[in-house]
């Protein structure tokens, strides 16, 4: 449970940041808000993204995995449509956001012990 709200949070710091740092990125809301778009990007990434992965199977191998990326972008534009204080304007301010929310997870779940 611990980990869960700690990904969340995570999240949320991401999304936080990229508004900060991204052109074309902007959050419209209090910190309610911001955890919603945590926990919504949180529960795209858990259930949508896989799938997405799965279909895509062939591109992730042709392209040696950077699809990938467009698919984060995909799912981080899911969750921007679904909580309406958090506005993207561009594909390009999307991938960059993703790059963003992405190191902040790295370093975030670094610093967590090992599940076993």
């Amino acid at each position: 449970m611990l980990r869960l709200i700690i990904h969340i949070l995570s999240n949320a710091l991401g999304i936080w940041a990229a508004a900060r740092l991204v052109p074309g990125i902007f959050f419209d809301g209090d910190w309610r808000w911001l955890i919603l778009a945590g926990a919504v990007l949180g529960f795209i990434n858990f259930f949508l993204k896989p799938i997405v992965k799965i279909i895509s199977l062939p591109l992730i191998w042709i392209t040696l995995g950077l699809f990938t990326i467009v698919i984060n972008v995909l799912m981080l534009n899911l969750a921007a449509k679904i909580v309406g204080a958090l506005i993207i304007e561009t594909w390009t301010a999307a991938f960059w956001a993703v790059i963003v929310i992405s190191i902040i997870n790295y370093v975030i779940s670094s610093f967590l012990p090992e599940e076993n």
